[in-house]
């Protein structure tokens, strides 16, 4: 049976991947945006990002709200993730189901170990890991069904179905990389089977 699905961050690298893989699964679909135009078949709703009220009336009636949020300004301390999934999960209802993209750094690598907090993790993505935690140790704690989505470095590509998922750890994979369309992919199908609840999966690559 077919879901409606609301997307936060629809117009960025992954936001456009999970809304046409749900297209593509069947999914009735829904764009939260600041522009008038998508380049998908989809129903278009305009609002700002720290609208509550708008937020809060734009979700009505949802199955899913998915957030691809981010700050694409890796130099920029702002926290995007942190707020806007915050926002969500003290609006979203019982019957509803949130699912978050965050980052790879909140799987585990092992059972003591965050991936977050391994040596050598890239300077570069330090606030992006600040913002994200924030958002993951937040959520975490709220009795609602979520689910962070936690990929690896996400570059631009269709789905093909040829990566690895694992809950709460990061999979055994000598790739660094995941295409957005695998988020998609992965997002899409896993709406499709609610498999998980109250947790995290990572993603990368085979």
């Amino acid at each position: 049976m077919s879901k409606k699905v609301i997307v936060f961050g629809a117009t960025g690298l992954m936001g456009k991947q999970i809304v046409k893989e749900n297209l593509k699964s069947g999914n009735k679909v829904s764009v939260y945006i600041r522009q008038n135009e998508y380049p998908e078949n989809v129903t278009i709703i305009t609002g700002e990002l720290n609208d509550e009220n708008k937020i809060a009336e734009a979700i009505k009636g949802f199955d899913v709200i998915v957030s691809a949020v981010g700050n694409r300004n890796y130099e920029d301390p702002t926290m995007v993730v942190a707020p806007v999934g915050k926002l969500l999960a003290k609006l979203v209802l019982d019957n509803q189901r949130l699912i978050i993209v965050g980052g790879s750094g909140l799987t585990l690598h092992d059972s003591k170990t965050l991936r977050r907090d391994l040596a050598g993790q890239p300077e570069f993505l330090k606030n992006q890991r600040a913002d994200h935690w924030e958002a993951y140790t937040n959520i975490a704690l709220l009795d609602i069904n979520y689910l962070f989505i936690c990929p690896t470095m996400v570059v631009e590509g269709d789905a093909d179905g040829n990566y690895l998922s694992q809950e709460n750890y990061f999979p055994k994979s000598e790739a660094k990389q995941i295409s957005a369309g695998n988020v998609g992919h992965f997002i899409a199908k896993e709406i499709v089977e609610n498999k998980f609840n109250k947790t995290r999966i990572g993603l990368v690559n085979s």
